[in-house]
């Protein structure tokens, strides 16, 4: 065995993945995050709500996942799989403007209601999981690349103007005007869209 093979060899029985159960790992991972989306408090489930909805012994929940950061962590990478697929659709940057904008921004809404238990959750658990916090991180990072994927002017702007963008149509923002204030999802869009062209020079 060359050193190489030995090395990976000896990570996977140190960190026991021999042991575990790609489907059982599934199934807990698809539980918490069943669990999290359907949270009226927005919270992370314990380690016992996952093992009793995935019909799962507590015991077998640590065996798989050392602690509750290490699950989170691959629910993150599941939820930013998702995100891949979600974000795979991109429109031709020879449209006009206007148009890349409107799209851009009703994709954007749409991610913030179908994920807003995950990014308010990890903006609440951010100091209290490394995982979360590396999450939200790389989430907000990913949407924050897709902008300029699809908007490529916004990088002509100074770079306080391209934060201050980035903040007002923050999921911050929209889960206070939409939550707190009770303002539709189109009425959200309408404003972002409109706060973006006014950033950009177009007419809002």
């Amino acid at each position: 065995m060359n050193s190489k093979s030995k090395q990976i060899s000896l990570s996977i029985k140190k960190d026991g993945r021999h042991l575990r159960s790609v489907k059982t790992q599934e199934s807990i991972v698809n539980s918490t995050i069943e669990l999290l989306m359907e949270s009226p408090l927005v919270q992370w489930p314990t380690a016992e709500q996952v093992a009793k909805h995935s019909n799962i012994g507590l015991r077998t929940v640590f065996r798989q996942f050392d602690d509750m950061d290490g699950l989170i962590s691959s629910c993150h990478e599941k939820i930013m799989s998702e995100f891949e697929n979600f974000l795979s659709i991109k429109p031709s940057k020879e449209k006009a403007l206007g148009n890349r904008i409107t799209f851009l921004i009703k994709e954007r809404i749409e991610i913030y209601s179908k994920y807003k238990n995950v990014f308010a959750s990890s903006i609440m658990n951010m100091q209290k999981f490394k995982s979360v916090r590396e999450g939200f991180i790389e989430g907000n990072l990913r949407l924050k690349k897709r902008f300029e994927d699809i908007i490529p002017e916004v990088l002509k702007l100074s770079l306080l103007d391209q934060a201050y963008l980035d903040t007002s149509i923050s999921f911050a923002s929209w889960y206070r005007l939409s939550i707190f204030y009770k303002f539709s999802d189109q009425m959200v869009i309408d404003k972002f869209s409109s706060e973006t062209s006014r950033l950009l020079n177009l007419e809002g």
